[in-house]
């Protein structure tokens, strides 16, 4: 059966760049479908507009027209930044969950979050970590994975795609905009002179990662974390985008270093060299965003 994606959520922020890295690219999924609620926000004429809460019509015609679908990429989510409850996260992941089992679908990679982890313990967190959400929003993203295992145990080749910071979808540079001379950027600075650490990626590695598995012969893992292999130094992001910045104390209790251990995921992909540096990840942003 020849392979074939579909992007679904890709009115969102992630969705939205990850789309643009995709028809940008030369790739054999960079044509996939992308699932649009909206006519007006297509891209693409192999794109669907699809809204779940209507059913699977939509989706079923489609196939019938171009195909079977092998895989859901399922980027749609809420996040703190969207105002919505959190606990949406597992509705919307049910909804679609339950629409791949209907249809057929094979393989469903999942988004969910690095945030399951909570805060680690500076170590390089890996999939066999425990799980410590510090948040709804990480905790929501648990009990979604929960979720998902029940939908694998009934058949579904299922991964859940524990993703570190997306550049351009993150805290610090969807604070660009209003940065400037008169109100920098304010980074924790922590006592070796350095902000935050975390474990990002672009959207453009993204895209390839995300295609990479919809393609992958052999059955994926359930858990995976997805980031580039090296982390990144808030500072460095914010000096790399010509951000203006200024340094402050750091709450109490919040780690300096978060960081996703992504040997599972060299194992399974092929990665550009260089895609965690600083101005890789604002590369793409500025290409994709």
């Amino acid at each position: 059966m020849a392979k074939k994606s579909l992007l679904i959520g890709a009115s969102g922020r992630i969705g939205r760049m990850v789309v643009r890295a995709w028809r940008s690219s030369n790739h054999e999924w960079s044509q996939d479908p992308a699932q649009y609620r909206f006519d007006q926000q297509s891209e693409c004429q192999t794109d669907l507009v699809w809204d779940i809460s209507k059913g699977l019509d939509p989706v079923g015609r489609w196939m019938e027209l171009n195909g079977a679908i092998t895989t859901f990429i399922i980027l749609a989510g809420t996040t703190p930044a969207t105002g919505s409850e959190m606990s949406d996260n597992v509705a919307i992941a049910n909804a679609y969950l339950t629409a791949a089992r209907s249809l057929g679908v094979p393989r469903v990679l999942l988004a969910s979050s690095s945030a399951v982890y909570g805060a680690g313990e500076g170590n390089a967190l890996a999939e066999n970590h425990p799980c410590r959400p510090l948040n709804a929003y990480g905790a929501s993203k648990v009990e979604m994975e929960l979720l998902a295992q029940y939908f694998r145990d009934e058949g579904t080749e299922l991964c859940c795609l524990r993703i570190g910071n997306v550049a351009g979808a993150d805290a610090l540079l969807l604070r660009a905009p209003q940065a400037n001379d008169r109100a920098p950027l304010k980074i924790d600075c922590f006592p070796d002179g350095h902000g935050p650490q975390r474990s990002y990626i672009g959207p453009s590695s993204l895209g390839s990662i995300l295609g990479q598995l919809a393609y992958h012969d052999a059955e994926l893992p359930f858990l995976l974390n997805v980031a580039a292999p090296s982390p990144v130094y808030m500072e460095e992001l914010a000096e790399a985008a010509d951000l203006p910045w200024t340094s402050r104390k750091p709450p109490p209790h919040v780690p300096q270093r978060i960081v996703l251990n992504c040997e599972r995921l060299a194992k399974l992909v092929s990665l550009e060299t260089g895609i965690g540096s600083a101005s890789t990840l604002i590369s793409e942003w500025k290409r994709c965003g």
